[in-house]
């Protein structure tokens, strides 16, 4: 994660001491949401976890379950047979603005951001209410055992396969 061209030029002299071969860079936007970790067990989505306070989460399962892009089970084949992978829980825009006009019509107080929204409605405990707010789910990062991925980007593109949702908006870049 970077916020400017200097932090990436501190990066690219670290690297290319470690790294003695040419490398490529997988650029990504960073997303703005609730982190979250989803554990997928023969295909089929077992656990999911918010980071909670980075030691101990909240386990928020059923209401994943709830949100639209987010596969109860994975398509094709070739995924290991347990694997976790991370990301964000976002609230677009145009979701948030309903919801606030809601809350107002209702003079409940509205929220302050779509990410703390988003957030809160992890939390929600009647999962169609989880439904009807409009989060979308962005992945971004694989983890397991039996990963036999040679990139960063091949590993993405292999989720995208398996119908979990990645970003489009990523690059592979030879230079800064």
């Amino acid at each position: 994660n970077t916020y400017n061209i200097g932090e990436i030029e501190d990066f690219v002299a670290r690297a290319s001491k470690t790294i003695s071969a040419p490398f490529t860079y997988s650029c990504e936007l960073k997303f703005d949401g609730t982190a979250i970790c989803l554990t997928y067990r023969n295909g089929v989505l077992f656990r999911a976890l918010t980071r909670g306070d980075g030691v101990i989460g909240d386990e928020v399962t059923e209401n994943v379950r709830h949100i639209s892009n987010i596969p109860e089970k994975l398509h094709g084949a070739g995924y290991p047979e347990e694997f976790e992978i991370r990301g964000e829980i976002l609230m677009p825009y145009s979701a948030f603005d309903k919801l606030n006009e809601e809350r107002l019509l209702n003079e409940d107080q509205p929220f302050a951001n779509p990410r703390n929204a988003a957030s809160g409605s992890l939390k929600l405990t009647n999962p169609d209410e989880v439904a009807a707010r409009g989060l979308e789910c962005t992945l971004y990062h694989l983890l397991g055992r039996d990963l036999h991925f040679r990139t960063h980007d091949e590993a993405l593109r292999s989720a995208m396969k398996w119908g979990l949702p990645v970003s489009d908006k990523r690059r592979i870049c030879r230079n800064i």
